[in-house]
């Protein structure tokens, strides 16, 4: 493709203002993406035209764009921003601008002027981090970010790979950017409550202690301050819990919302206290930046950000913890997770929730209001890891540098390894066992580009990484007699889905949102063409399959190979149902079916590609 260059300026500042250079650059690239995702979805479809990779989209409001683009094995067009062109009648083409191409296609996206006022600000606010991410990443090549921490590198990722609003945050202000943001780097310090013990639904695992969880967030004597502070104000932690929050949410939501516990002294402030920390790119889990430490803290952040407010529910905190050690012992007992292969669980190892006395009493008011206090503790992944290793989000591998390269590139040419050989242990330590979980246990997770991370070894895959189990781990609805050692309680509480449901979470949350664009940098890059890709994935499926043929039954149920899959739509979703408040969290359209590539390229079959 056609390279995009610009003179990144290396020492800009947050306050510097927009660059103009910058800002175009990263228009084109949402335009791109947007061209991409939304033909993906069928929002419009454009045509190929007779010259090679060259296609046109024609919209109803008489506006066109020609633009070049590959289209790949999953029916998406992986378009060169470079090439895109706007073709009006009456030769007012100008430059290319995400606000204007969602002005040229308002009758494809179909949304109601409110809604759609509500889409340019989620746009605009995506403009705004993509500037800072540019500027950020201005000539880092990989080789520098594979040196990276994993908090460092975090925070120079795009975002979702599907959302052409990757970094909605509607909420925020420029000034909420610039301190809490992960692409603007600056540390901020917890606001600490004291929370009446009668209004606390908590949770922790066995041998945990809050001071344990205290000690991790801060020093000594930050924690004689804090407990002072809580003298001071007439109680004690017999009577009231210690309850971080983050500093946004203090401000715009708690100080608001909880009036009313406020007022009866059932909520106390005390003040911004000990460690600092900086978000991971979900904005709402937080990594400890002061010193090492043994967990990262999640906390209520109701802003909306790329489809759902992001709060805490409080349902699933009586349960997390318990979860998180049942999953850590399902991993041990299974010799195919921790002795064949390498499978380490985050545990959340204690939470708390606080029901807001307000909006209680009324029934079904939209989720977010029940979502506005709470606090998760979640296990850091450096203290799992050994000599040599590293764990990196599999949202890393399609990251690509100013100069086009894709991080899979660099892991692969410091692993020694060949494309091949790198992708088949990529394979076997992620793929393979996140469909082990699902059909030798009947637990699956929502396998997306944050929700898993790979524990490189030399620069080899060598483990996978699961996390984020409150919303995003789903159970079978079938009997599985693994289920059985699971507390009934919990079973109650965490989803049950149907075969031909669950078995999206890997199809949808990993091949479609992960690997279809791991896919797409390997052969853009050169290293694998995509056919080869999904040819050795299936491969790698097909052997694991052979070797545990006990479970041939829930292979049948749980079928990967499926000619065709249910095409999920993240942005067509928001324009068919708006920014409206409701009791439950948005659910994804669905489009025509998808051909399934791993189908396709089954040499097992007798269709062989």
């Amino acid at each position: 493709m056609t390279a995009l260059a610009v003179n990144m300026p290396q020492d800009a500042e947050a306050d510097s203002g927009i660059d103009r250079q910058i800002w175009l650059l990263i228009q084109r690239k949402l335009v791109a993406k947007a061209l991409s995702e939304l033909a993906y979805e069928e929002v419009f479809i454009p045509a190929l035209l007779p010259d090679k990779n060259a296609w046109l989209l024609t919209l109803s409001s008489g506006i066109r764009y020609r633009f070049r683009g590959v289209e790949r094995i999953w029916g998406n067009i992986s378009v060169d921003p470079a090439s895109i062109e706007r073709v009006a009648d009456d030769d007012s083409a100008g430059e290319i601008n995400i606000f204007r191409f969602v002005a040229d296609a308002r009758e494809e996206i179909a949304m109601t002027p409110a809604d759609l006022a509500w889409y340019l600000r989620e746009l605009q606010n995506t403009s705004i981090a993509d500037h800072q991410l540019a500027i950020l990443n201005a000539g880092v090549t990989t080789g520098a970010m594979a040196e990276m921490t994993e908090i460092d590198l975090q925070a120079r990722l795009e975002g979702h790979p599907k959302a052409v609003t990757s970094k909605g945050r509607i909420g925020w202000g420029q000034d909420d950017f610039r301190a809490y943001a992960p692409e603007f780097g600056a540390a901020f310090q917890l606001v600490w409550l004291a929370v009446s013990q009668e209004i606390t639904k908590a949770a922790h695992a066995d041998g945990f202690t809050e001071s344990e969880l205290f000690i991790d967030a801060m020093d000594n004597a930050d924690a004689e301050r804090l407990h002072g502070l809580l003298t001071e104000k007439g109680a004690s932690t017999e009577t009231h819990a210690l309850v971080p929050v983050h500093p946004w949410q203090w401000d715009n939501v708690i100080s608001h919302w909880f009036a009313e516990d406020l007022a009866r002294n059932r909520i106390l402030y005390l003040d911004a206290v000990g460690d600092r920390f900086l978000a991971q790119p979900s904005l709402r889990t937080l990594t400890n930046c002061s010193r090492a430490t043994r967990y990262d803290i999640k906390l209520s952040l109701t802003i909306l950000n790329t489809s759902c407010y992001r709060g805490i529910p409080g349902r699933y905190i009586p349960v997390g913890p318990r979860l998180s050690d049942w999953l850590e012992n399902l991993v041990a007992g299974d010799p195919f997770l921790s002795q064949v292969h390498r499978a380490l669980v985050l545990r959340e190892v204690a939470g708390s929730h606080v029901e807001n006395a307000t909006f209680k009493r009324i029934e079904d008011l939209p989720y977010r209001y029940h979502e506005g206090l709470g606090v998760i503790w979640r296990e850091r992944v450096d203290a799992k890891l050994g000599e040599n290793e590293r764990a990196i989000m599999l949202s890393a591998l399609h990251h690509s540098d100013s100069d086009g390269r894709p991080m899979i590139a660099e892991y692969i040419e410091r692993s020694g390894l060949g494309p091949e050989a790198w992708l088949t242990k990529l394979f076997d330590e992620v793929t393979v066992p996140l469909y082990h979980f699902l059909c030798r246990h009947g637990v699956s997770f929502i396998a997306h580009g944050q929700n898993i991370s790979v524990v490189l070894r030399d620069w080899v895959p060598a483990a996978l990484i699961v996390k984020d189990f409150q919303g995003d781990l789903d159970l079978v609805d079938r009997p599985f007699e693994e289920l059985e050692s699971l507390p009934e309680d919990i079973r109650r509480v965490l989803p049950r889905k149907r075969p031909e449901v669950i078995i999206h979470n890997i199809q949808t949350g990993h091949f479609v949102t992960v690997l279809r664009f791991v896919s797409d940098a390997t052969e853009a890059c050169g290293l694998l063409k995509e056919s080869e890709f999904y040819r050795l994935l299936a491969g790698r499926l097909r052997a694991y399959q052979r070797d545990h043929p006990d479970l041939k039954l829930r292979f049948d149920l749980l079928d990967l190979f499926t000619p065709k899959i249910p095409r999920v739509c993240l942005n067509k979703a928001r324009f068919e149902i708006g920014y409206a408040d409701s009791s439950q969290r948005p659910t994804p359209a669905v489009g025509n079916d998808l051909d399934n590539p791993l189908y396709h390229f089954d040499e097992t079959l007798a269709h062989k590609v």
